[in-house]
């Protein structure tokens, strides 16, 4: 054989071993999301398609009539010993919760964060001028509508 064929075919086989390597390297970074730039890519991806969905978000919800606010309109009589104020109570799925921050001089009290769909019990405590707390009224159902 002709020595210059020898060497033509070493390169071949060179060649095609560097093309090989080539070739699994790509695979493994399409395949394998563990480098910066692939990562910085589907980054870059999903920020973009989630962008585009809280765009179609706000569209339909500018676009959608808003959803009724509930409030529970609670009211009760005068206590017949002497009395501060009052403290209304709320009981739900966190249990039994103040809802005033502020003492409750009248005898009405709106509670507005309700939430659709859900039932609550609510009593009312009176409070004397030390600020002792009677006993608790009755419970009062309230029913919210879910729509």
């Amino acid at each position: 054989m002709v020595p210059w064929l020898k060497s033509t075919r070493a390169l071949r086989l060179v060649f095609i071993a560097f093309t090989l390597v080539v070739a699994w390297i790509g695979f493994q970074l399409g395949t394998h999301r563990h480098t910066g730039v692939l990562r910085t890519l589907v980054k870059a991806k999903h920020f973009l398609s989630q962008a585009s969905i809280t765009r179609e978000q706000q569209q339909r919800s500018a676009s959608a009539p808003a959803a009724p606010q509930h409030s529970v309109n609670l009211s009760w009589k005068p206590s017949t010993s002497a009395v501060a104020s009052y403290n209304v109570y709320r009981r739900g799925t966190l249990g039994v919760v103040k809802l005033n921050s502020q003492p409750v001089t009248a005898t009405s009290y709106v509670d507005r964060s309700v939430l659709a769909g859900q039932t609550y019990f609510y009593l009312i405590k009176a409070v004397n001028a030390k600020g002792t707390e009677s006993t608790a009224s009755n419970e009062i159902r309230a029913d919210i509508p879910s729509k």
